[in-house]
């Protein structure tokens, strides 16, 4: 009875476990017929279940394609923003190689720059080492050929000299000190002083003109050679006066300065109608020293052609200058005629004859150098009025 009650046991248990694997397995076949309400089972007695099934499948094909429509859109929008990211990227290093390339020319040109800087340096460092060189060798040759005992004294006497020279004796310090009674006192004395020392001054150095500009100095002569009048004293401080504007005038550096100061060129055309040369002029030699050196500095500070036609503005210039070459040029014809004369008296008594000498055309203004310039060219100031007023007209271009 135990053994057949096993059995029995065993025979129920595997037929409730098929039972419900049955079940299940039906219940997962009919999960696409719920929407109808009726079961696979029911279907063949419901005579619309071949119409529900096919719309089963249209639903499944409609379901299908959205979903394929979804990749193909998410696809293409994850492929824009691909190339989106794609063209920045681009452009970024676009961007970054035109930097680094304009980097790399930049640093190319600056070594460039810094070489040939290098290179000059290094060349005129050796010119000047070459020219030391052959200027010791050509003053040790000169010495060695011509010297006597007059050179070697006046040698040892300059050495002697040197070693003795004192601060205040420098040229720089005596331009301040000249600068300072210039500007400071009024003492006629100690102008005239002053004036000597500049003469000096920017007629040897470059630096003495540039640093007497800086400090203002030349309103200073103006207005000296204004308050001036035709006492002996007073034409040497206009000559020395006009002798410093002439060093000042004959660098390149300082010539604007000296145009520049107020009523320059009155002042100047002042001078020519107060010193022009007159025939029986007791102070005729320093009278005739200003009108020369006033006409040459006019014809250097007028070499610019827009300052020609700032001054040809002026009020009745062509006339006072037709009248000072009238009156030049008659004392001029005077004293040649007086020397013909006399030459032609000493020719009698000694027998000799005498020819009569042509006079020169005028010629243009050339290019005057400044006296610290010590070139066998270099052309010497104008001595002779007739010459200087003629030089001064060919730079107005006036037909006198």
């Amino acid at each position: 009875m135990k053994k057949a009650t096993i059995t029995l046991q065993t025979h129920c248990r595997a037929w409730i476990a098929g039972r419900q694997g049955t079940r299940e397995s039906q219940s997962r076949e009919e999960a696409p017929f719920y929407i109808s309400g009726l079961l696979p089972s029911q279907c063949h007695k419901d005579p619309t279940s071949t119409q529900i099934h096919w719309a089963l499948e249209s639903a499944k094909k409609q379901i299908h394609s959205v979903i394929t429509i979804q990749r193909c859109v998410k696809a293409r929008q994850q492929r824009r923003r691909y190339l989106e990211d794609r063209r920045n990227v681009v452009v970024a290093q676009r961007a970054v190689k035109r930097w680094l390339a304009r980097r790399h020319k930049s640093a190319s040109v600056i070594q460039q720059a810094a070489r040939r800087f290098l290179l000059l340096r290094h060349q005129k460092r050796v010119e000047q080492g070459i020219v030391k060189a052959q200027a010791l060798w050509r003053g040790h040759r000169s010495r060695r050929l011509n010297d006597n005992a007059k050179v070697v004294k006046l040698r040892q006497r300059l050495r002697e000299v040197s070693a003795c020279v004192r601060e205040e004796d420098k040229l720089c310090n005596k331009t301040s000190s000249a600068l300072d009674y210039l500007l400071r006192y009024k003492h006629f004395s100690y102008i005239l002083e002053a004036l000597r020392n500049l003469e000096s001054a920017t007629r040897l150095s470059p630096e003495c003109c540039e640093r007497l500009v800086e400090s203002g100095a030349t309103n200073t002569i103006f207005t000296l050679v204004r308050c001036c009048n035709r006492s002996v004293p007073c034409m040497d401080v206009i000559t020395y006066s006009i002798q410093i504007l002439l060093n000042l005038s004959k660098y390149h550096k300082t010539t604007e300065a000296v145009y520049s100061v107020e009523n320059s060129v009155e002042t100047l055309l002042d001078l020519l109608q107060r010193y022009r040369e007159k025939a029986g002029d007791k102070v005729a030699e320093k009278g005739g020293s200003i009108f020369t050196k006033a006409c040459f500095l006019l014809a250097l500070l007028l070499q610019d052609k827009y300052r020609v036609v700032e001054v040809m503005k002026l009020p009745k210039v062509l006339d006072r200058l037709r009248s000072i070459y009238r009156l030049t040029a008659r004392k001029h014809k005077m004293d040649a005629e007086r020397t013909v004369t006399k030459q032609k008296m000493n020719a009698s008594i000694n027998g000799s004859f005498f020819f009569p000498a042509t006079p020169r055309k005028s010629r243009p203004v050339p290019k005057f150098a400044p006296d610290w310039v010590l070139r066998k060219d270099k052309l010497q100031d104008i001595v002779d009025p007739l010459r200087a007023i003629q030089m001064l007209a060919n730079t107005l271009s006036i037909v006198l």
